[in-house]
This record gives C-alpha cells, sequence and structure tokens, in this order.
C-alpha cells in the first residue's frame, strides 16, 4: 500500500507537468523553450525523483543537526551522524543532477506534505524534546524518511531513463538499508 501511495505521489507530479523543468521565464507561453541535450536525456520521472529527493532530503537536514545537542546515547548520536553524512552526500550528488537536468532553481517540492518529508512541525518538535523522548521521536521520523526514500528509490530504477540518476537511486537504496538496519537496531 504505501509503495503505491509514493509512485502515486510521483505520478501526480507528473500528471502536473511540474517536474518538466521548462518554464517560460519570459511570461510569454508563446515562447519556445528548448531543453539542452545533456537535459534531454532526463525523463519526467528522473526529474521529478532529483527535486523530490532534494526537498526531502533537504527537510531532514535541520532534524539531523539537533541530535548531537538532544540526545543522550551515543548509539543514537552516531546513527545521526552516518545519516547526516549520507544525506549531504547525496544532497551533492542529487544538485549536480538537478543542474544538468536544467531544472529550475525554486524547488516545487519544497515544503510538501508527503509521507517521509520531515516539516517544519516536526523539526520544530523534536527541539523541544531531549534524551529518550528525542531519540524516539528521531527514530519514527528518520524511519519514515528512509521507508519513502525507499519506495521513490525503487519507482526510480523501475521507471527512470537517465542512467546516472538510475545508478544514484541505486546507491540511495543500499544506504537506505544500512540506515534503516541501523534504526531497527536501536528500538
Amino acid at each position: 500500500m504505501r509503495i503505491f501511495l509514493g509512485l502515486g505521489i510521483m505520478g501526480m507530479v507528473f500528471a502536473g507537468g511540474c517536474a518538466t523543468g521548462l518554464h517560460s521565464h519570459s511570461g510569454n507561453p508563446s515562447v519556445n523553450t528548448t531543453i539542452p541535450t545533456a537535459a534531454s536525456s532526463f525523463a519526467a520521472t528522473d526529474r521529478a525523483w532529483i527535486e523530490i529527493n532534494v526537498a526531502m532530503d533537504e527537510q531532514l537536514v535541520p532534524m539531523l543537526g539537533l541530535v548531537d545537542s538532544h540526545t543522550g546515547t551515543a548509539a543514537v548520536r552516531d546513527l545521526g551522524k552516518k545519516a547526516d553524512a549520507s544525506t549531504k552526500s547525496e544532497l551533492l550528488d542529487l544538485r549536480r543532477l538537478h543542474d544538468q537536468a536544467g531544472l529550475p532553481a525554486e524547488n516545487p517540492h519544497k515544503g510538501m506534505e508527503m509521507p517521509g518529508m520531515v516539516s517544519s512541525n516536526q523539526i520544530t518538535q523534536a527541539g523541544a524534546l531531549r534524551e529518550a523522548d528525542f531519540d524516539n521521536y528521531f527514530k519514527k521520523c528518520l524511519r519514515e524518511h528512509l521507508d519513502q526514500k525507499e519506495r521513490l528509490a525503487l519507482g526510480e530504477k523501475s521507471s527512470g531513463q537517465e542512467p546516472q540518476t538510475v545508478s544514484l537511486a541505486s546507491r540511495v537504496l543500499q544506504e537506505q538499508a544500512s540506515l534503516s538496519a541501523l534504526v531497527r537496531a536501536e528500538r
């Protein structure tokens, strides 16, 4: 059921056309916008996957920034450091692909309400918690984030066309599995 929700979200993105990256900045809809050759290798699935994952990772970073000052355990601190390193490395690759795909600077998925997308309310709530309460909430939010990232990466692997993007989705699946195992071990 949850995989269908993740794929359904990607389907809504494609149907809405917001993942194409083709925007006329002149305000004149009759202006013919051409796609650079390198950007044309990115299909709608690839573009949507990049944008959604940039938004998800960017919204997770502030939560990860709370771990050191709010946890009371070395294991959760270590989990936070591993998740932070993985997320920031992935963001570098996603931003590079974002630029190659010629996507707009303004991410239409920023702040989107969807499963696994850490919200500003969740960050505020986590910031008010300490030690075991923080640890439990952080692990819950991270688990939901990782579960959604897995669903989205599986969708990109099966439907994506751009080789670099599909390759990154494969790497994301490996890293998410490793982090998910650490989250489960911390229950």
